[in-house]
């Protein structure tokens, strides 16, 4: 085997893995001019201040069936996944909390969550008290339901 035949699938690989990978929170600001991004992760998490009732959701998309899952306070239940560039990448959940219940919300959206998501990848709701809110960062949190 000749030293051409083996470097070219390795440089091919390491050029692809680099373009695909997923950026972390914390480097967020390094990466704001992103221009592709394939790799998404969404993440769930239970707001609430006590431990009275859990958070229970059950997430799906068209290909996909994710599972219900029940979250205590603090907890986080997070996928991840690629956007499809041939159809649209749609993620929906069901949050369901003691008698308050938001059905078929979408978390993740290859149009709107694509470009609020792109500098860091992650895409965050957390269930509180008030209704359901929604992150880039896990910092700053917009109320996008109210229950």
């Amino acid at each position: 085997m000749s030293y051409n035949t083996l470097i070219i699938p390795f440089l091919f690989m390491f050029i692809f893995a680099s373009c695909i990978s997923q950026t972390p929170v914390f480097a967020a600001e390094s990466v704001d001019k992103v221009i592709i991004r394939v790799r998404y992760k969404v993440h769930i998490l239970n707001g609430f201040a006590d431990n009275a009732k859990p958070l229970i959701i059950h997430c799906h998309s068209k290909d996909d069936d994710l599972g219900q899952h029940t979250l205590w306070t603090n907890q986080e239940f997070r996928f991840k996944f690629i956007v499809s560039f041939v159809k649209t990448t749609r993620f929906i959940c069901d949050f369901n909390w003691g008698s308050n219940s938001a059905d078929n919300i979408t978390v993740f959206e290859n149009t709107l969550e694509t470009e609020t998501c792109k500098s860091t990848g992650n895409c965050f709701w957390k269930a509180a008290e008030d209704g359901i809110y929604f992150s880039n960062n896990d910092q700053n949190w917009e109320r996008r339901i109210a229950w």
